[in-house]
């Protein structure tokens, strides 16, 4: 028997915000009981106790069902603004790709996929790196999840960025100080250097800048 049923039972009622004499009522047990059991009571008539327990299991799973048709149904991409006092908002009205820069009152956003990965960190979206610049890290057809910064210039050093320049063109490229004070490298990881070679852009040229988080790759 599970004696942790009340745990679950008062678990239940925090979510659904739904009393005790409901639960009473549409199981057959006495609400006395059930406060019993909420509090810590061990259950010792077994066939109140499977009766509580099969309610919970049915309406566990309704509501697990219910919070994936929740996350079904949200829009599959998110409008990042590259201005950083705006916030994310979902795409509802097109069909733009991720990696798109749209505008929305004269302001430009960035398209991206929606992703739900806490672990990540504050990640605005995933993107899909084009080309073999990045390879072998990032392949063609591979996708990373990127975060916005909060200030352009404190860069790591050799970490990879996702860089959109004055021309509303993004990559993924690792970068490092640039030949001049105002200016960055940008490098690519693919060993044949003279197909892809290092780029230099004077910071003025560069309309935002946003972190790798993570890799994600096609199985």
């Amino acid at each position: 028997m599970d004696y942790h049923i009340g745990q679950r039972l008062k678990a239940f009622r925090e979510q659904t915000k739904i009393k005790m004499p409901a639960i009473a009522a549409l199981t057959g047990i006495a609400k006395e009981t059930l406060y019993k059991w909420e509090k810590g009571t061990k259950p010792s008539d077994i066939n109140d106790y499977f009766r509580l327990k099969s309610y919970l299991d049915k309406m566990e799973n309704k509501l697990e069902e219910e919070q994936l048709d929740i996350e079904y149904r949200k829009p599959a991409t998110m409008r990042v603004p590259l201005n950083r006092s705006r916030v994310p908002i979902p795409q509802t009205d097109g069909k733009a790709a991720a990696g798109t820069i749209l505008f929305s009152n004269d302001e430009p956003e960035l398209i991206v996929d929606r992703i739900n990965a806490p672990f990540l960190g504050p990640v605005e979206g995933i993107i899909e790196v084009s080309g073999e610049s990045m390879a072998p890290t990032f392949i063609n057809g591979c996708r990373v999840a990127i975060s916005r910064l909060n200030n352009y210039r404190i860069l790591d050093w050799g970490w990879y960025y996702y860089i959109i320049d004055k021309n509303w063109q993004g990559y993924v490229r690792r970068i490092y100080p640039g030949e001049t004070e105002n200016s960055l490298c940008l490098m690519s990881d693919n060993p044949n250097q003279d197909k892809f070679p290092p780029i230099q852009r004077q910071w003025e040229h560069i309309e935002a800048i946003f972190r790798v988080m993570a890799a994600i790759w096609k199985l």
